[in-house]
Formats: C-alpha cells, sequence, structure tokens
C-alpha cells in the first residue's frame, strides 16, 4: 500500500512516518514543504518537496494520504489569523483537487478539538454546538466540509484530536507538555479544576494504531469522529501519575478560576469502527516514559 503524508516535515507528521515505515507493507511517499529539511532516512519512503499553496504535480499515485500539514497559531505565522486562515483552506483545496485527479481511496485529516470552539459543556460530542471559534478553528471546520463534499471521489476519515502529547520538550504546549516540563525540573504545579475529569489527549502511537487499524478494514464510515484518550480520570491524577513515573518532587498547588473543564467522548469512533482508543492512563504513561528514556537515559 502507497501512502502519502503531508506536513512530514512537521513534529506529527514526521512522527507518524517514523511509526508507519516499520510496517514492511507499507510504501511512504514523504511531502515536505521547505527543500532545506534534512533528509529523512527510513525504510520504505520517498521524499518530495511540494510547496501545498501551489498546485500539485505529484507523478506518484498513493491509494492513501494522512493530511497532517497545517499553520496553527503556534507556528510562524503566529497572531496572523487571516493568514493562517487563508494558508490552510488553501492547502486544502489543492490537495483535494490532487486526490481527485489521481483518484485516492482514502484520505485521514488530522483535525483539531479545537473547532468547537468556546466550550461551555461538559462532554463535548461531534454534534455538541460550535461557538464563537476564531479563524483558525474556522479553517478547520470548512476544510472539513471541503473533504466531505459530494463531488469528491475518495473517502475521508477526519479526526478531531485534541493537543498532541509529542516527544518534543522545547515547546510549551499543549497543556499537558507544559506541565510535565515543571514535572522534571521539580517545579510546583500550579493547576485548576483538579478534581474534574480529563482526557483530553492523544499521543502519535494512538493515531498510528488507529490508522492502522482502519486500513485493515474493508470497509470503514467515512465521517468525523472525536479522537482522544478513553477513560477519563482526575485532573490531579494525571499530575500525579506523571510525578510518579518521573520521580520528581514538585508539589501540586490548587489555583482557583473560572475556567470549565470538559471531557471528549469517544463513543461514536467505538460505536462506528469498533475501534477502542487506549486510555488516559496509559497515553500520559507511555509519553512520560518514553521522554525520561530518550532525555535522561
Amino acid at each position: 500500500m502507497r501512502i502519502l503524508i503531508t506536513g512530514a516535515n512537521g513534529e506529527i507528521g514526521k512522527e507518524i512516518a517514523y511509526q508507519l515505515s516499520k510496517n514492511k507493507k507499507y510504501n511512504l511517499d514523504l511531502l515536505i514543504s521547505k527543500k532545506n529539511n534534512k533528509k529523512v532516512k527510513l525504510p520504505q519512503t520517498q521524499l518530495f518537496y511540494q510547496n501545498l499553496l501551489k498546485p500539485i504535480n505529484l507523478k506518484i499515485k498513493p491509494h492513501v494520504i494522512i493530511h497532517c500539514a497545517a499553520k496553527h497559531p503556534n507556528s510562524k505565522l503566529g497572531s496572523d489569523m487571516k493568514n493562517i486562515y487563508n494558508t490552510n483552506i488553501k492547502i486544502t483545496k489543492n490537495l483535494i483537487k490532487y486526490a481527485n485527479k489521481i483518484y485516492v481511496k482514502k484520505i485521514f485529516f488530522l483535525s483539531s478539538i479545537a473547532v468547537y470552539g468556546k466550550i461551555n459543556k461538559k462532554i463535548v460530542y461531534e454534534n455538541s454546538k460550535i461557538f464563537k471559534p476564531n479563524l483558525y478553528e474556522k479553517s478547520k471546520l470548512l476544510s472539513e466540509k471541503l473533504f466531505y463534499h459530494k463531488n469528491n471521489t475518495f473517502q475521508t476519515v477526519c479526526l478531531r484530536i485534541p493537543g498532541v502529547f509529542t516527544l518534543n520538550l522545547k515547546k510549551d504546549y499543549p497543556l499537558i507538555i507544559k506541565i510535565f516540563k515543571k514535572i522534571l525540573n521539580d517545579e510546583n504545579i500550579h493547576a485548576f479544576n483538579l478534581n474534574e475529569k480529563f482526557n483530553n489527549t492523544i499521543d502519535v502511537l494512538e493515531i498510528v494504531r488507529f490508522i492502522n487499524f482502519a486500513l485493515k478494514k474493508k470497509e470503514i464510515k467515512g465521517e468525523i469522529y472525536n479522537f482522544s484518550g478513553s477513560k477519563p480520570i482526575k485532573f490531579i491524577e494525571v499530575i500525579k501519575l506523571m510525578k510518579n513515573v518521573s520521580k520528581s518532587k514538585s508539589k501540586i498547588i490548587n489555583k482557583m478560576s473560572n475556567n470549565k473543564s470538559f471531557i471528549i467522548s469517544n463513543n461514536k469512533i467505538s460505536k462506528n469502527i469498533k475501534f477502542k482508543p487506549s486510555s488516559t492512563k496509559k497515553i500520559i504513561t507511555r509519553c512520560c516514559k518514553y521522554i525520561i528514556k530518550k532525555n535522561y537515559a
């Protein structure tokens, strides 16, 4: 099976490529956006440069596309939200035109749980009301609609994911990484809503596990799915878990805040596809252990 990964020079795309390269049944085409990127040395892979803001003229015909490429508020465009919006929509339109032209069978689109905008509910479902999304979030929403246009010849599986727990400790987002960095440095943790349930996390291993699962099935409903850790646990337990794994001396300090917490429902992906996401505890534990092993072994 030939798989094209957009944004293969980005943090998430690069990790997805690394994990999928372990499967000998896949041939990977890695799409990067900058010519000066270091060549990715992975088995059964080819590297291609393509400015996704221009028409895609690749002379390859993948069976599947995993779409990771996107601009977000933490990118170099920063606070230029209008530019972020226009960039993401242009990328989506160019990719769709290319996919239709070469008759791609399936696209996995990494959207965001942020599409719901300001979340005021305790539980977020796929049909939850969208309230005051910003331009970045609107770009994800419109991209979803474009991928599901009736004229497309391919099937799209859209995953609305929370902030990904990656292995990069150089950044301060999502929140779970920011807290874990403090824990590794034995700094005090100031957090709010400690007794509220939390499953607002995912990692690349879980995303790849789902992709492998979905590609093995002959039929799968190409719909929009929330995708996060299952079995929510109290946020204080999340912090304690990270402390225990790293043997940290950090103290947890309860902070008063009006911010509301929410959990993400995985019911649809479990029911429609029969895929059970790993537990929140398992995802956090394995990420923490791997980061410690990578940075402190």
